[in-house]
C-alpha cells in the first residue's frame, strides 16, 4: 500500500487550490506544524486518516484504502462568516472534483472517491482568535496495479 500517493491525491489539489487564491491561504497537513496559537491570520488544516487498507478478493488482494478527510478552515474572528464560507467552498469544490476524475490504466495512479461531505459546521471559541469551519468526508482510494 502506498500511503504517500493516497495522501498526495487529495493534498496536492487542495494545496494548489488554496495557493491559487488571492491572497494565497497557507495549508497545513498531518505532521506539519500549524500557524502559531496566537495568530489571527487565516489558514487551512487538513487531516487524512486511514481505516481499512486492503480488501481480499477471490483471486488476490486489492489495495483499497478507506478513511476520512477532515478539513478545518481558520479565519479571522469577529469579521463574520463570509470569508470562512468562501474558503469552505474552495475545499468542497476540490473534493467534488476528485469524484469527477477518470480511472486511468497507469500503474501506481490513485483512483480516489469521496463519499458524502458532512458540514460545514462553524464555531467561534471565546478563547481562540479564529472562527473555525469544518467539513469531513469518507473516502475510498485504490492504488492501481
Amino acid at each position: 500500500m502506498n500511503y504517500q500517493s493516497i495522501r498526495a491525491a487529495v493534498e496536492s489539489p487542495l494545496l494548489t487550490a488554496f495557493n491559487g487564491l488571492s491572497p494565497a491561504v497557507p495549508v497545513f497537513f498531518d505532521n506539519i506544524t500549524a500557524a502559531p496559537l496566537n495568530t489571527t491570520t487565516e489558514y487551512v488544516r487538513v487531516n487524512v486518516t486511514f481505516g481499512a487498507t486492503n480488501e481480499a478478493t477471490l483471486t488476490s488482494s486489492v489495495d483499497n484504502a478507506r478513511g476520512a478527510i477532515v478539513i478545518r478552515v481558520f479565519s479571522e474572528k469577529g469579521q463574520g462568516p463570509a470569508r470562512n464560507q468562501t474558503l469552505m467552498t474552495t475545499a468542497v469544490g476540490v473534493l467534488e472534483t476528485l469524484n469527477d476524475t477518470a480511472k486511468t490504466a497507469v500503474t501506481g495512479d490513485v483512483y480516489f472517491r469521496i463519499g458524502e461531505i458532512n458540514g460545514p459546521t462553524f464555531s467561534a471559541v471565546d478563547a481562540a482568535p479564529h472562527f473555525v469551519g469544518q467539513i469531513e468526508a469518507g473516502y475510498v482510494a485504490t492504488v492501481l496495479p
